[in-house]
């Protein structure tokens, strides 16, 4: 499951933030898309050419993406909603709207009215889990730029968008209720026909069309909550109050409770879990014309440093479209093993390095931080990190716990 927030503010730039959260094994990579007509969207994308350079984190196997946000401060966040339309197994996905809108739109208007189209016209479906290749649903969105923010919801090819003043936050669930600013014009009339509103005036779009048992599953309004509370009292945004917005549990243990129910996911044995961990983290403050970008390359931020991105593919280049197990060199598997490391006893191995942590963070977070040297650097300390931990004796996991992990670690070839 999902987190994006955004925050609106009085004065200065929109504030833009999301964990993805996936399947476990589902590497996620940062990459810069220069427009290169070689990474253009899938055959049968009535759609030009990509024209803006884009951020994009991505899981491995897709073309699509979870988040990005592109030169001119437009950033979009997708989110899976559960609804009571059938979602076919032929389709389009919402990450590649995502993506494909932030690759021709430049403000966050134009990426709405992009979103409407795609939804309208083409069936959301087909694969949309890794593993699990039967997952699929519809999508939610944040759709944002320097000055404005909207949050876009679907059900089928039905909408509904609602600006956003001040604090807004989504986590898998349809929120928009009668309160929308625009609406598919058949939305209302198509509950009725289906028993779902009784009349006009007692019309909400997420009461209509939301599936309740599903978003309950996911935890999607109890994480909201939490990241609704981290930020309600912000009034001047910094990326440190996003960071600690994206990595809270909620006061919950994250190898506790048999569902999601806090920003900072971790996945564990209860089928509600199974696709609820953290796989990647972005903060971007969207100043016009120079977005500032700062993300983890990595799952758990609870562990991990956000650290600068900027416009570059030659340090985040474009990677083929393919599957890919544990490889030692790589940012996000050598942290993956370091959080697994960390979840036989959270909170004792945590600690053998959450200072250094913690200090890194900050040289992160520096006007004149050096992104090349930084993310070098979070590899090298993840060597330090790791034998801290693992000299640490765990408390022994519940047995369930310890087969899935297990069967996570074999799947991916990852060493104990």
């Amino acid at each position: 499951m999902c987190d994006t927030l955004a925050v609106v503010p009085d004065e200065g730039p929109v504030w833009f933030a999301k964990n993805s959260d996936r399947e476990p094994n589902e590497l996620q990579l940062i990459e810069c898309d220069e427009g290169d007509a070689t990474h253009t969207a899938p055959h049968g994308w009535p759609v030009a050419p990509p024209s803006e350079r884009t951020l994009l984190s991505r899981p491995a196997w897709m073309w699509g993406a979870e988040i990005g946000v592109n030169e001119h401060g437009v950033a979009i966040g997708n989110e899976a909603v559960f609804t009571r339309f059938p979602v076919p197994k032929e389709g389009r996905s919402g990450m590649d709207f995502l993506r494909i809108a932030l690759g021709v739109c430049g403000t966050a208007e134009d990426a709405l009215d992009l979103l409407i189209d795609f939804t309208e016209r083409f069936a959301q479906g087909g694969r949309m889990g890794h593993r699990n290749r039967t997952f699929r649903y519809n999508s939610s969105f944040i759709v944002a730029d320097p000055t404005t923010a909207w949050v876009f919801e679907t059900a089928g090819n039905l909408w509904a968008a609602k600006r956003i003043r001040g604090v807004a936050t989504i986590s898998n669930e349809l929120t928009i209720e009668d309160d929308f600013d625009r609406v598919h014009t058949g939305a209302y009339e198509v509950a009725r026909k289906r028993g779902w509103v009784k009349s006009a005036s007692a019309f909400s779009f997420a009461a209509a069309f939301s599936d309740p048992v599903i978003s309950k599953l996911a935890g999607a309004g109890p994480r909201r909550a939490c990241t609704g509370r981290s930020l309600a009292a912000v009034r001047d945004p910094q990326a440190q109050d996003f960071i600690a917005a994206l990595s809270d549990h909620g006061g919950i243990e994250p190898t506790k409770g048999w569902r999601g129910m806090s920003p900072c996911a971790h996945a564990s044995w209860f089928p509600t879990r199974h696709a609820s961990q953290t796989t990647s983290s972005l903060i971007a403050r969207l100043d016009a014309g120079d977005p500032k970008v700062w993300a983890t390359g990595t799952s758990s931020p609870c562990l991990s440093a956000f650290k600068p991105v900027p416009f570059d593919a030659s340090l985040f280049p474009l990677h083929p479209i393919a599957d890919e197990g544990y490889q030692a060199s790589r940012l996000w598997w050598a942290h993956e093993r370091l959080h697994r490391a960390c979840l036989r006893d959270y909170e004792a191995r945590r600690a053998t390095f959450n200072d250094d942590r913690e200090r890194f963070q900050r040289e992160c977070l520096q006007p004149n931080a050096d992104p090349r040297h930084l993310w070098k650097k979070h590899r090298a300390l993840i060597d330090e990190w790791l034998p801290r931990t693992l000299a640490v004796k765990p408390s022994p996991p519940p047995l369930p716990t310890r087969l899935y992990w297990n069967k996570q670690s074999r799947a991916s070839a990852m060493p104990a």
